[in-house]
C-alpha cells in the first residue's frame, strides 16, 4: 500500500487549519459584534422609552396648563399672582373710606412675609399686613366700610381683626363728630412670580 506524499498534504493542511482558525475568529468577532449591537439597542429602547414618558409628562401639564389658564389669567388679573401692588391696595382702602361717607383713614404696610406653610400648600405664598385706623360716628360704619373695600380690592385678603375703641374720654355731645375709633388689620396675599432665566 501506498502512503501519499507527505510533503504534498502539508500545504493543504496548513490551509485548512488556516481557514479554520480565520473561521473561528470571525465566529467570535461577530459574537461580539452582535452582543455589542443588544446593548446598544437595550440603550436606545431605554431612550426611546424615557422619551416618551416625557412627552407624556409634557402632554399632561399641557392639558393642565389649557385646563386652568383661565383661572390663572383672572387671578394674576385681580393682582394675586405677580408683585404686590402696594398702591392700589392703599387706593382701595381710600376709596372704600369715600364710599362709605367716613371721614379720615390712617394706614401702614409691614414688609411682605412668608405665609403660613399650611395656607401655601407649596406655593410661594407671601403676605402683607395693613393696618388700618379710621374714626368711626357709629359701629355699623365699620362694616359699610369692609363692604365698600370687599367690592374694590384688587387682590386677595383676609381681615385678621378689628377693634372698636372710645379715643380720649370725651362726653356726649349732640354733635355729628365721630366718636369711636376702629382699628383693623387686613392680610393682602399674594404669590410671587419665580423669575427664570435663560441658559
Amino acid at each position: 500500500m501506498k502512503h501519499p506524499p507527505l510533503a504534498a498534504l502539508k500545504l493543504s493542511l496548513l490551509l485548512v487549519l488556516a481557514a479554520l482558525l480565520l473561521a473561528g475568529g470571525g465566529i467570535l468577532w461577530s459574537r461580539g459584534q452582535a452582543q455589542d449591537a443588544g446593548l446598544a439597542l437595550q440603550q436606545q429602547r431605554s431612550a426611546l422609552n424615557g422619551a416618551r414618558q416625557q412627552l407624556d409628562r409634557s402632554r399632561q401639564q399641557q392639558q393642565l396648563i389649557a385646563t386652568h389658564l383661565a383661572d390663572y389669567q383672572a387671578l394674576t388679573a385681580r393682582g394675586f399672582i405677580g408683585a404686590e401692588d402696594r398702591l392700589a391696595w392703599i387706593e382701595a382702602a381710600q376709596l372704600a373710606n369715600r364710599d362709605a361717607g367716613l371721614y379720615s383713614l390712617d394706614y401702614r404696610l409691614t414688609p411682605r412675609a412668608a405665609s403660613l406653610p399650611a395656607l401655601a400648600r407649596g406655593l410661594p405664598l407671601g403676605q402683607t399686613s395693613m393696618s388700618l385706623t379710621l374714626p368711626l360716628l357709629v359701629e355699623t360704619d365699620l362694616m359699610r366700610f369692609l363692604n365698600a373695600l370687599k367690592a374694590r380690592a384688587p387682590g386677595i385678603y383676609r381681615v385678621q381683626g378689628c377693634r372698636l375703641s372710645h379715643p380720649g374720654d370725651a362726653s356726649f355731645e349732640p354733635v355729628n363728630q365721630p366718636r369711636l375709633q376702629a382699628e383693623c388689620e387686613l392680610l393682602w396675599f399674594t404669590v410671587a412670580v419665580e423669575s427664570r432665566t435663560s441658559q
